[in-house]
């Protein structure tokens, strides 16, 4: 057997997660669940075209040095992926453990999420129950809300989603954010003019930021 199962990981609405070994490889097996809601042939072209995006995602942002699952193995019929289990912490348990310099682990997520946008991908979840660390680097999980696009404000929303999970789970730590754009920034700074994608051209670090800005004023003008 390729797949030897070791137990349910998460059970959620859109998939469910198992942790196996895969060719003696630690792994987990995702399954995209079915829909009931929705018209059976509607439910099979939406969730096919999430795994493909999803799929698209990862293979652009395996060919950078962001941390993310290996895709092992990818079963259209059944919706199911096969992905490298990667070491370390979530970000989530961290954080609520307490550490010393939340600053710096936070910087290099910022920069770790400049990467990715550089690459024309947006997450879609931000969340810090997906983003791990390990040895002193942060990688990314579950790209299963995942696109490719040039659009600012995909980009924006991307970073406000982080800010309100930071915000609402771990107001500990009030420059948390701040410290998330720094090394935003700072990653354009180092790695020069944003390169083009395929789809055409991206927006900067700076505007990227100043959009987020515009999205705050909007959510608190509108709560």
């Amino acid at each position: 057997m390729l797949w030897k199962d070791e137990g349910l990981l998460h059970l959620g609405a859109e998939a469910e997660v198992r942790s196996g070994i895969w060719l003696g490889i630690s792994a987990v097996k995702k399954k995209r669940l079915p829909r009931t809601w929705r018209h059976p042939d509607l439910d099979r072209t939406l969730t096919r075209r999430r795994l493909e995006a999803e799929c698209r995602a990862m293979r652009r942002l395996s060919a950078c040095e962001i941390r993310i699952p290996a895709l092992l193995q990818l079963d259209r019929a059944t919706h199911t992926m096969v992905m490298s289990r990667l070491p370390g912490s979530p970000l989530i348990e961290l954080l609520r453990e307490g550490v010393d310099d939340a600053s710096a682990m936070l910087s290099k997520v910022g920069g770790m999420i400049r990467q990715m946008h550089r690459q024309g991908v947006v997450h879609g979840d931000l969340s810090t129950n997906n983003i791990l660390w390990s040895e002193e680097e942060p990688a990314l999980v579950d790209l299963g809300l995942s696109r490719l696009t040039t659009e600012i404000e995909h980009f924006g929303i991307d970073l406000h989603v982080l800010q309100e999970i930071l915000s609402g789970s771990h107001p500990e730590y009030e420059d948390a954010m701040s410290a998330v754009e720094s090394g935003y920034l700072a990653f354009d700074e180092a790695a020069g003019p944003t390169p083009d994608s395929s789809g055409g051209a991206l927006p900067s670090a700076e505007q990227v930021i100043k959009r987020l800005e515009d999205i705050r004023s909007r959510v608190r003008y509108h709560g």
